[in-house]
């Protein structure tokens, strides 16, 4: 007999919030956790890595070029299929980080999602990352270097270009 629904979706919930606190708090074994033993991750169409093992060895890279990190969950949306143990999802974040050059960025995007469930516990199947809005701050070296603000070159700040080109 299958789950209710609205209890995997809550589950489906909390294991995307789980992925995030894991992220804030750099906690590597909560985050891989998070994976089915062979899931997939797609940073880009040119990053990606299947299996658990190689998931938070790319994470583990990633990670190491920051010195802080804050993703934030948004909305989000869950599908279940007919059975009730698989299912599809969306869910929107917003990143704060600190490079470790410096280097601020903020990253608006959202996850496309498959979930699965194992012996009652919610897993990522797959999970894919999808930039809407990404702008890296200059370094704080490249910032006490920078012309006077209002100026242009390059130095000067460049405006964030959105998912649309504005």
């Amino acid at each position: 007999m299958s789950e209710d629904p609205q209890s995997s979706r809550d589950a489906i919930s909390d294991l995307v919030r789980r992925y995030s606190d894991a992220v804030n708090r750099r906690d590597p074994a909560v985050w891989s956790g998070t994976f089915a033993p062979d899931a997939s991750w797609r940073l880009g169409p040119e990053r990606v890595v299947e299996g658990r093992a190689e998931i938070l060895r790319l994470w583990t890279r990633e990670m190491q070029k920051f010195r802080r990190v804050v993703q934030i969950v948004g909305d989000g949306s869950v599908v279940l299929d007919s059975g009730g143990r698989a299912g599809t999802g969306r869910w929107e974040f917003q990143e704060h980080a600190e490079r470790e050059d410096g280097a601020s960025s903020f990253m608006v995007a959202h996850y496309e999602d498959e979930y699965l469930q194992v012996d009652g516990q919610w897993f990522f199947a797959n999970r894919s990352l999808v930039p809407h809005h990404r702008r890296v701050s200059e370094t704080r070296a490249e910032e006490a270097e920078a012309p006077a603000s209002g100026s242009s070159g390059p130095g000067a700040p460049v405006p964030p270009v959105g998912q649309n080109g504005d």
